[in-house]
């Protein structure tokens, strides 16, 4: 409770700090970034029976540590906030060497509340993914809340790290697999090239 609470305390203080510093955008600025990094399944909550299931390996979640890559765009519609997307590509390995895949595609919200030469970004996503394990494939819908940090060497091209907490519903409506029903939460660790303008 205590780490939690000094997280949280730091986190408070970094964004009212940034709010008194300068902006280094203007509406209508852009980023578009590459990521690449890996995914730790973190749990998975069934509907039916209210289990939570904690952990990476056979007798946790089922899944092993992954990869992810992917592309985002986005344009300043205020000094501190940016809308655009992204579409990516994770995949996991079962504990049975099956191999599952994840392909979400999500409109993002940015808002950066420390810019410049370091950029803060605390972001959130909702859109879709497009999910197969085994030759069981669904779309599906998906939700993400992230935060990360950018280093611009320069004026343009910038290097960052990213982590947070995406959130992948499987709804089965056929009355056989409905027990099937469930949540799964992946923690993400992307490093990125960003590029502004």
């Amino acid at each position: 409770m205590k780490k939690s609470s000094t997280i949280l305390l730091a986190l408070l203080l970094l964004v009212a700090t940034g709010l008194g510093a300068a902006n280094h955008y203007d509406k209508g600025n852009q980023l578009f970034s590459f990521k690449v990094g890996t995914t730790f399944p973190t749990f998975t909550y069934f509907f039916t029976t209210n289990d939570v299931i904690t952990g990476i390996g056979e007798d946790k979640t089922g899944m092993l540590v992954g990869g992810y890559g992917g592309i985002s765009y986005q344009v300043f519609n205020t000094p501190y906030s940016a809308i655009g997307g992204e579409i990516g590509y994770d995949f996991n390995f079962a504990a049975d060497q099956e191999l599952f895949t994840a392909v979400p595609f999500y409109a993002k919200y940015t808002y950066l509340p420390l810019q410049g030469k370091w950029d803060i970004a605390i972001s959130s996503g909702l859109g879709f993914a497009y999910i197969k394990y085994k030759d069981a494939q669904l779309m599906t819908l998906y939700a993400n809340l992230e935060t990360g940090f950018t280093w611009f060497p320069g004026e343009h091209w910038g290097l960052g790290l990213t982590t947070g907490l995406w959130l992948i519903p499987e709804f089965n409506y056929n009355d056989a697999l409905k027990k099937d029903n469930a949540l799964a939460g992946i923690i993400p660790l992307t490093f990125s090239v960003t590029y502004r303008q």
